[in-house]
């Protein structure tokens, strides 16, 4: 069961590299890309495809004290998934294109930095919480693909629009190997940024997840108290 987890983080991660690298950043065929992922293999593995959002839950997990050895094992072995896909899809990508994304900032690197933060820890969160809710999936996952997009189509225009190291390391290594390796010079952008942001969204999980878990106890005592037959 952990291998299909593993081998769906793979896929995911490469479906949504690919579909990114194909369209330079696109936003919209980023957030359709990422929900494709998601319907397609996160019913496996939680759809996680980013190792931003890996270290995060990985903190929060430490921070409750509710992640075991191997589940610690499994979410390194994730990381090597991201970026193994990541440039996958890069190469998929470029061998149907041609040619290579070119991801690079457009602003100040502290500007740019300030935005990928920004734009991760709101995607980060999303999908954090969006596992959480147990309403509708079909929301959920929507949700998620939606802050992706909303995140490019603010941002990217700035930052070029990365939010995940893997899809930052993977766009500027094939660029880098298309063209020159000048053109991967903000790369450190693309990883402190969204590593960054892992710390920021898994305090303000541990911060507003509580308030949830409390929403839904309250939801399942008034559902038992209904269910409950009057004599």
């Amino acid at each position: 069961m952990r291998l299909r987890r593993v081998i769906a983080e793979f896929l995911g991660t490469m479906i949504l590299a690919t579909g990114i690298c194909l369209t330079d950043g696109d936003a919209l065929a980023a957030g359709a890309s990422l929900w494709v992922a998601i319907i397609g293999t996160g019913f496996v593995s939680g759809a996680q495809f980013n190792p931003a959002i890996t270290t995060a839950v990985i903190l929060v997990g430490l921070v409750k004290r509710k992640i075991s050895k191997e589940d610690l094992l499994e979410h390194f072995i994730y990381y090597a998934c991201h970026f193994f896909g990541a440039f996958v899809g890069g190469l998929m990508a470029w061998a149907i294109r041609s040619e290579t994304f070119e991801m690079t900032i457009h602003t100040s690197p502290g500007r740019a930095y300030l935005g990928e933060v920004s734009a991760t820890t709101a995607l980060i969160l999303v999908a954090m919480i969006g596992g959480e809710l147990k309403d509708s999936h079909f929301i959920n996952t929507l949700a998620v693909a939606a802050t992706l997009f909303a995140g490019l189509y603010t941002v990217g225009p700035y930052t070029g629009g990365c939010l995940n190291p893997a899809m930052g390391l993977a766009a500027n290594w094939t660029d880098s190997i298309n063209h020159t390796h000048q053109r991967a010079r903000h790369l450190y952008v693309y990883l402190l940024g969204p590593f960054t942001a892992s710390v920021v969204a898994a305090a303000l999980y541990l911060l507003i997840n509580p308030e949830l878990e409390r929403i839904y106890k309250l939801k399942e005592a008034n559902q038992a108290r209904l269910s409950v037959p009057n004599n």
